[in-house]
């Protein structure tokens, strides 16, 4: 089968999808593999490579999208035929030993994408101190612990949440998990039984798409108004569960006003349905308080809250948190129970310690004043050296801001030139469902994780690649 040729690497930085999009290219330019020979289904090869649907869909996808592959409906997809071969395809990478695409990312010095934080935010051997404490009670290490998470934690995050976030709350409605998605993962057992779709801001979380969509729960995309989701497309839908970040929406950085949570709480009432609300970096404001919760307006009804610890301690730490409606417990209770518990029981309870002492707020204080000096020194940079060609927007919340390039290049030669200039950037064409109509190209910058002094050099770099 052709499955037993692909030999891919989950340890690269490749993504696997990226890697298997690149074996199959190669087959297919080499010419062995044949024109009009069917490729394994997306479930055969995802079996077959003990891969997620998610990822062989993914590549598939782009081979189709750039006519490697053609797909008959309700048949298959199939080796297209392309002309004799002018390229060798001695000069393609093998992603599953490394090749170009890792020398792309080795090229970056400046990096403004999402997923690292400031190097200087986190205290480890504050940490490592409560790491110890926690070992002191090593009797409660023998066993897998709650598929809850532990009571301890629990019942910290449940006083942190009402006190910073107005979240109202017990601890039995708090389930830990190893990150968000895991936690979405269980999510759509719990729903699965009585809703089968769920709408998605657009642009939104790309990430929670594929959870859903890997359940087979059917993706609607309700586009975005400058004040967030449009109600209006919302409630002409089919759908009766929606997916939103109201305190400071990812891509685009808005926020909700009040008025509009109202609506979309009448909107859950009146349908009989659910909101997710994913509160994405809301600690992290710079202009004014934080605002209150979506949850904490209907006292917890008909809202499913999720938060993590991913940004505002570790990434690699791994514990994110979801907060039920007292009417899903039961149902929920008995779903959890097929499942052990994926995130760590010795932090688990060393956060609890860490948040007992006060010393998560204290962390938050001190992140706030450093993030918000990285977004002052990057707004005043594109200011500067950028002027009028761009528009900054959704600087207010969180690790990034959003930019409007006025140029009539797309989003993704953007992202290329950027690139060839040694500096990352994110299109936000990639969390959109559907195509883009977007007058002007936009970009995520993130300063998580580039220093306050490499700021300026790179935005100068970005400026001279664009313009």
């Amino acid at each position: 089968m052709l499955q037993s040729a692909v030999k891919c690497d989950a340890g690269l930085k490749i993504p696997l999808y990226v890697q298997l999009y690149d074996h199959f290219k190669n087959e297919i330019i080499s010419g062995r593999l044949e024109p009009h020979v069917r490729l394994p289904s997306i479930r055969q090869l995802a079996e077959g490579l003990n891969m997620s649907r998610t990822t062989i869909e993914s590549a598939y996808n782009q081979l189709w999208v750039e006519g490697y592959i053609y797909s008959v409906p309700k048949v298959g997809y199939f080796i297209s035929a392309i002309e004799a071969n002018k390229f060798s395809g001695d000069n393609y990478d093998n992603p599953c030993t490394g090749g170009a695409r890792q020398e792309k990312e080795e090229r970056v010095k400046y990096d403004f994408g999402s997923d690292h934080i400031d190097k200087d935010s986190f205290d480890f051997l504050v940490w490592k101190k409560y790491i110890n404490r926690a070992l002191k009670d090593n009797d409660k290490f023998f066993s897998y612990g709650s598929y809850q998470g532990e009571f301890e934690l629990r019942k910290e995050i449940t006083r942190y949440l009402s006190a910073s976030r107005g979240v109202i709350c017990g601890p039995d409605q708090v389930i830990i998990g190893a990150g968000v998605q895991n936690l979405l993962s269980i999510l759509c057992g719990i729903l699965k039984k009585s809703y089968d779709s769920i709408g998605f801001e657009e642009p939104g979380f790309k990430k929670g798409q594929r959870i859903f969509k890997d359940h087979d729960f059917k993706i609607t995309p309700i586009r975005l108004e400058k004040d967030g989701i449009d109600i209006k497309m919302l409630a002409a839908s089919d759908t009766k569960v929606v997916y939103v970040s109201p305190s400071h929406q990812f891509p685009t950085g808005s926020t909700m006003p009040v008025g509009k949570r109202v609506q979309l709480l009448n909107w859950a009432h009146v349908k009989e349905g659910l909101i997710i609300e994913d509160d994405y970096d809301s600690e992290l404001r710079y202009f004014g308080r934080p605002i209150p919760s979506l949850q904490g307006l209907n006292k917890g009804a008909n809202v499913i809250y999720l938060g993590s610890f991913s940004k505002i301690l570790l990434p690699s730490l791994r514990i994110s948190y979801m907060v039920l409606p007292a009417s899903l417990l039961e149902i929920a209770k008995i779903e959890l129970t097929q499942y052990n518990q994926t995130s760590s029981k010795i932090e688990q309870i060393a956060l609890s310690l860490f948040m007992k002492d006060g010393m998560l707020e204290k962390h938050v204080r001190k992140l706030r004043k450093i993030y918000a000096r990285k977004n002052q020194a990057l707004t005043e940079s594109i200011q500067t050296i950028m002027k009028d060609k761009v528009e900054i927007m959704g600087n207010e919340t969180g690790l990034h801001i959003l930019l409007e390039v006025k140029t009539g290049l797309s989003a993704e030669q953007l992202e290329r030139l950027a690139e060839e200039a040694g500096v990352k950037v994110v299109p936000v064409s990639h969390y959109f469902i559907e195509k883009n109509d977007n007058k002007h190209p936009h970009v995520l910058l993130s300063y998580g994780g580039i220093t306050a002094e490499n700021i300026g050099p790179a935005v100068r770099l970005l400026q001279q690649a664009w313009f």
